[in-house]
């Protein structure tokens, strides 16, 4: 009885940093799969049990959130962080599903250029979050959030010249659908982890 009155400590920055390393598995899968698409299904099973596992990061998180009542940041800022983290892990996830559902014969440079930065933001995202557990470590948190927001612009760069190529040299109609499809959904990944970016910058603004 007495241990249900004494208040419970989590390492929410813990959860932070497995969700992270998720993140940056899922990008190392994704990007396997558009070098070696030969090996897609397997890589796609690999790819959903990382998936999985992160859910399960978030769903702990949002359990242990509801149990204490201090937290060592604003309980929204935590919510924030943890579910924008694992809907990156979400939409990589999702961008693979595409691939296989819509059957491309194989992914175009477009598609490994924009995975090679979706894995770069993952890796800096890692980074990130691993340096949020110290206001000392906070000048350098900024410096890995800015490195994120280049990898969203350089997907959206990639997405620019992805759309211009498909338009101007496919000339099947379903391919062109299929393939914009894959490319939007690979660049929301760049466009969610900005997102967790911006929480964090927020969080430092708060604490400094």
């Amino acid at each position: 009885m007495l241990a249900r009155l004494i208040p419970q400590e989590y390492d929410f920055f813990g959860h932070f940093e497995r969700a992270a390393e998720h993140s940056v598995s899922a990008a190392k899968l994704i990007l396997k799969l558009t070098e070696n698409y030969t090996d897609a299904d397997p890589i796609a099973r690999e790819l959903k049990a990382v998936e999985h596992a992160c859910d399960e990061v978030a769903h702990t998180t949002m359990d242990h959130l509801n149990k204490t009542f201090v937290t060592p940041l604003d309980r929204e800022d935590i919510h924030a962080i943890i579910l924008r983290i694992d809907d990156v892990v979400d939409l990589i996830n999702a961008s693979a599903n595409r691939m296989a559902f819509f059957g491309i014969d194989k992914p175009t440079v477009h598609a490994v250029n924009m995975a090679k930065q979706i894995l770069r933001g993952c890796e800096k995202l890692l980074d990130a979050v691993k340096g949020m557990r110290s206001a000392k470590n906070y000048e350098q948190v900024m410096r890995d959030c800015i490195a994120i927001h280049e990898v969203e612009n350089a997907g959206d760069d990639i997405l620019h010249d992805a759309l211009t190529d498909l338009f101007e040299t496919e000339k099947d109609p379903i391919k062109v659908i299929k393939w914009k499809d894959i490319y939007e959904e690979m660049e929301a990944v760049t466009d969610r982890l900005e997102d967790v970016a911006n929480v964090m910058q927020g969080v430092i603004v708060k604490m400094s």
